[in-house]
């Protein structure tokens, strides 16, 4: 490809899924100061997330992960994680920018790029306990991972509520971890009452997002975000739809925040085109209750033509439901465990590491001569969202 112009070349490459990539790092100087640079790094997770391409399903068994490419659906490929624990148990705490961050029961928390086989292991994060707390009992904890682009910074949120049953009162403590400021600090405490205990926030629209209630251990009434620039929560507004569901659900499909709710006869899937107005909720579609498509339903992606919707089913099976012709059909995976927690997560090659300013300018000083003209291309319009 000598002599081909570093925009075609560039548009080439991006498309390409991070195997390939990491191999054609050897190519040339030039190819890999191309392709570890932060200005490509972030076109390729753009191509891949506008296109729906380059996505993986991870899933998770007690202590095992396993990977499956959304879109070949082959079998399921054992993930050798950096987090081995004495007991059979590993977290994913949620995915962003094509990283995870996973935990382990002795509490060791890691943000981790299982594409570019690269990890970093978080300080301690000090818990909150039950004994300092008089009455009050733990009643969940749970977390959220996402990004915030205005601080160009990753974040994990906790959230530890606190409960009295005698009193039915309850209490919450919320800390976040910035990685670019490297501190676990207070932010503010949320009032609502966590419908699910193990259930982690949901990232869509820069927001994190829990199922919840207004009153203590009542039926779940509303989701509510937070903000992660803010670092704030607030309500979000929800569909104009009857309200004798027995359970909702939250989740994403395309970058939008969606909907699950379970009917006694019926599920309903609501999606939100345009995040924060209500108005815009929308629903894709409404299934009746029954063996073949029914019980706890986990939306996770659209196929590449937009027409079909892939669902984990009461953590047992994956299925697609074909939103012409309403027809569920099941996905058969060698390898696939018995029951599984499944995240999407997409193929980049977002470094674990924060990149701090000066050694980028240090870097780019060096290199300003013989890539002036990539690196102009590159540049121009994008943000590195690190």
């Amino acid at each position: 490809m000598a002599g081909m112009p570093p925009d075609v070349l560039t548009d080439i490459l991006c498309r390409l899924p991070v195997k390939p990539l990491l191999q054609f790092r050897s190519v040339s100087k030039s190819w890999r100061c191309l392709i570890d640079s932060p200005g490509f790094i972030y076109l390729h997770y753009k191509k891949s997330t506008e296109t729906g391409s380059n996505l993986t399903l991870i899933l998770r068994k007690d202590s095992e992960l396993y990977s499956v490419d959304l879109h070949l659906m082959n079998n399921a490929v054992d993930l050798a994680h950096p987090l081995m624990c004495y007991s059979n148990r590993i977290q994913v705490l949620g995915s962003c920018n094509g990283l995870l961050c996973i935990a382990n029961v002795a509490e060791d928390i890691a943000l981790w790029n299982p594409f570019l086989r690269k990890h970093k292991v978080l300080p301690f994060l000090p818990m909150e306990r039950n004994n300092n707390y008089g009455s009050f009992l733990l009643g969940s904890r749970v977390y959220g991972f996402g990004y915030d682009p205005v601080h160009e910074d990753h974040k994990l949120v906790r959230i530890s509520q606190f409960i009295d049953l005698d009193n039915e009162v309850f209490f919450s403590k919320v800390k976040v971890y910035s990685l670019r400021e490297n501190e676990l600090r207070d932010s503010e405490d949320i009032s609502y009452f966590l419908c699910y205990t193990r259930k982690n926030g949901t990232l869509a629209s820069g927001c994190l997002h829990w199922v919840v209630n207004r009153k203590f251990i009542d039926e779940a009434d509303t989701i509510v975000s937070f903000d992660l620039t803010v670092e704030s929560f607030r309500e979000v507004p929800m569909p104009e739809c009857t309200k004798e569901w027995i359970q909702i659900d939250v989740g994403v499909l395309g970058g939008c925040v969606c909907m699950v709710a379970n009917y006694k006869l019926h599920v309903d899937v609501w999606v939100m085109k345009e995040y924060g107005v209500k108005e815009s909720w929308a629903k894709l579609f409404a299934v009746a209750q029954d063996e073949v498509f029914g019980g706890s339903l986990k939306p996770l992606a659209y196929s590449k033509s937009g027409e079909e919707v892939l669902f984990q089913q009461n953590h047992e099976r994956l299925v697609w439901y074909d939103l012409r012709v309403k027809s569920v059909r099941n996905v058969n995976l060698g390898g696939l465990p018995a029951s599984f927690e499944a995240e999407v997560c997409v193929q980049s090659l977002v470094p674990v590491e924060v990149r701090r300013k000066d050694n980028d300018q240090q870097q780019n000083s060096g290199e300003k001569d013989n890539n002036k003209k990539r690196d102009d291309f590159l540049s121009e319009g994008f943000k590195l969202v690190l």
